[in-house]
């Protein structure tokens, strides 16, 4: 099978069929009514996948190959890739990194905060609802946090919650510039371990089984759009860049918590 430029734009159009005929033998009259399609499209579509070894022939009718699997896989998380993009947009234009936008489909169902004149605050109040009590939170950093955001962890810190946080050098400066007690009550802490990674791609927050990722504005460092799911694919891949980021990350102490010049 060689698949050419206008074959994949076929093979994504009768995805339908090779997810249809995946985990079974299926002649071309069920799926003539399944996929609502008419017969003579049913015999394209079964010849043409057939012929690239995406469909196999067999005594009960037609089934999906592995090959025809993996480009089953692979459109449906293209569809759900363009389907995360549309609904997510607001928080794309503001998180470009790619680290998540090559992930964005995991977040294809995710609740999503924007702001507005009406409530500039709503992509705060999500963050603040997920962080406001939790068994452990992780989380990544590029700019100073809120106010808001910083007095809660404050309280968390306090009352020995498991807290970890990975911020730039920029972010940890900006946060001791606008509160400095406050910043280094938290770094102080013993249950907190913060760690400086100049090269963070965006603000990330683990905060139990619940991943949310957060867009700042480029001029202001507000939140503009923030997006929360639960979804374990998401949480996994969360899970696997904050542990990089760590591992890179230089761990900071009351000694080094001092503003970057």
């Amino acid at each position: 099978m060689s698949l050419r430029e206008d074959d994949v734009r076929q093979s994504l159009k009768r995805a339908p069929l090779l997810s249809a005929a995946r985990d079974r033998a299926v002649d071309r009259s069920t799926l003539t009514d399944e996929l609502d399609i008419s017969r003579a499209t049913a015999y394209r579509w079964t010849s043409a996948l057939a012929d690239d070894d995406l469909l196999e022939r067999t005594r009960n009718g037609y089934r999906t190959t592995p090959a025809g699997a993996a480009v089953s896989d692979a459109a449906d998380r293209f569809e759900r890739t363009l389907s995360a993009i549309d609904r997510l947009r607001p928080l794309v234009e503001h998180v470009s990194a790619p680290e998540f936008t090559r992930n964005v489909d995991r977040f294809a169902d995710a609740t999503l905060a924007v702001a507005t004149p009406q409530n500039p605050n709503e992509p705060l109040e999500l963050w603040l609802d997920h962080f406001s009590s939790f068994d452990s939170s992780r989380g990544m950093i590029v700019a100073g946090c809120p106010p808001e955001i910083t007095r809660l962890g404050i309280e968390h810190v306090e009352s020995g919650a498991d807290f970890e946080v990975i911020c730039t050098p920029q972010a940890f400066a900006a946060d001791q510039s606008g509160d400095s007690e406050s910043a280094n009550a938290i770094v102080t802490a013993a249950s907190t371990s913060l760690y400086t990674h100049p090269e963070v791609p965006f603000s990330m927050a683990i905060v139990d089984e619940t991943v949310l990722v957060v867009g700042f504005d480029a001029e202001t460092s507000l939140p503009v759009a923030a997006a929360a799911t639960d979804d374990a694919d998401a949480h996994e891949w969360a899970e696997d860049l904050y542990r990089r980021y760590k591992r890179e990350g230089e761990p900071l102490n009351a000694l080094d918590a001092s503003p970057v010049a």
